[in-house]
């Protein structure tokens, strides 16, 4: 089993066409966009690697955005602006040689204590994702995240008070 480096920020000399997780959406996302919209400020793409090779061994990124009341559940919409700001966890994904050793749920854990931590100096309601497939919806839903209802992107999200509960606020 690999050692794995703490989570640091994408460079750009890390070698990036390497990297496969299995599904090519997210290996072509991660060799043509991760390092320009990180550039660009769009999006900040952390990074695990074995510290052996080098090898990126998975990644998440991070960005803010909103969502429209609406698509909260009834219970959150109460008292809330029109649009609500969130986190949204865009891409998560792990090489397949590591698949199913922890690093998800690593990279996980990462992207929600880093959402809490920032979250205490900008206001932002949750973390939002947008699962591919039902495997994937279950995995975040073994983490607290929701469905949110009407959304036509079936997306799910997990409030920042409930990270908050579960301990994710720990320094």
């Amino acid at each position: 089993m690999a050692r794995l480096s703490p989570p640091r920020p994408l460079d750009g000399t890390d070698d990036r066409e390497a990297f496969d997780c299995g599904r090519d959406s997210m290996n072509q996302w991660f060799r043509r966009n991760a390092w320009r919209n990180q550039q660009l400020g769009i999006s900040r793409t952390t990074v695990l690697c074995d510290t052996e090779t080098g090898a990126i061994v998975g990644y998440v990124t991070l960005s803010t955005g909103q969502i429209e009341r609406e698509f909260l559940p009834k219970a959150a919409q109460r008292n809330t602006p029109d649009t609500v700001p969130i986190f949204l966890l865009g891409q998560l994904a792990v090489d397949r040689r590591f698949q199913r050793t922890g690093v998800a749920r690593s990279l996980l854990f990462y992207a929600l204590k880093t959402s809490v931590l920032v979250s205490r100096q900008v206001g932002c309601f949750g973390v939002l994702t947008h699962p591919l497939d039902e495997e994937v919806r279950g995995f975040y839903r073994r983490f607290g995240f929701e469905d949110l209802p009407g959304d036509p992107k079936r997306s799910m999200i997990v409030r920042i008070k409930d990270l908050e509960r579960n301990g994710f606020a720990a320094n």
